[in-house]
């Protein structure tokens, strides 16, 4: 029947038999009869002959497979007979580059939202236990720390301890870790108890800040705290945002 299966599906659709026209197209999909060279053919034929599955799964290769598809004689062929067609199939490319595009974006701001939790959580590390193995040599019972940006952030707390510029002198290694503290202070979950330094501090100066940064700073947060699924998880919470 392989050989057969688009005349078939023909016959199928015009003298109305849906179960020899659905075996046509079962035939079609699964034994690997669609190829490069076929397949724009197949695609006007599905839709001469009202055949969704099969005219959805032509549109989906055309599209992955385009660039060795539009240098075959089907395309040129379709481009001279059904132009509107091919305007219609390079609109579904575009748009499915801009899609890819997206998800790329949101994918890498995605890393971008983790990477900072996983440095609030290496801050809180840092100042609750004092990490034991960052930039030292390791014994044999001891494990290297977990936390990727436990030595950055160790680096930066220092300078910061002992900066003569600071914040208010434009130093920008002052500024990374002011905003770093910033950001802790809005994900934690009890400042009271909290041993970051100037945790309570930073909650308090919200109360005198413009709205127009509150409002990012909320932003913030909550992709943040989105992109761990991490509402309720101890140190932090979605409830102090």
């Amino acid at each position: 029947m392989q050989e057969h299966a688009l005349n078939l599906l023909v016959l199928s659709h015009a003298y109305v038999v849906p179960h020899l026209k659905r075996e046509c197209e079962r035939q079609l999909l699964e034994r690997g009869l669609i190829t490069t060279d076929n397949v724009v053919d197949i695609f006007q034929l599905a839709l001469s002959c009202d055949a969704p599955r099969l005219s959805l799964f032509c549109h989906r290769f055309m599209l992955k497979h385009f660039k060795a598809i539009s240098s075959t004689q089907g395309w040129e062929a379709m481009k001279k007979s059904h132009p509107v067609l091919e305007k219609q199939i390079l609109k579904s490319l575009n748009d499915e580059d801009i899609r890819k595009k997206e998800r790329m974006r949101k994918i890498n701001e995605r890393e971008v939202y983790m990477q900072l939790y996983e440095a609030m959580e290496a801050l809180v590390h840092i100042c609750k236990d004092g990490c034991q193995t960052c930039d030292k040599v390791l014994k044999k019972d001891q494990t290297p720390c977990k936390y990727a940006a436990c030595k950055g952030l160790e680096l930066l707390i220092r300078h910061f301890a002992g900066c003569k510029m600071r914040v208010s002198s434009g130093c920008i290694h002052c500024k990374r870790m002011w905003q770093v503290l910033e950001l802790h202070s809005r994900l934690c979950a009890d400042s009271d108890v909290c041993r970051v330094p100037l945790c309570r501090n930073f909650k308090q100066r919200r109360r005198r800040q413009k709205k127009k940064d509150e409002i990012k700073w909320r932003i913030l947060v909550r992709k943040i705290v989105r992109s761990k699924s991490i509402s309720g998880m101890p140190f932090f919470s979605l409830e102090c945002s």
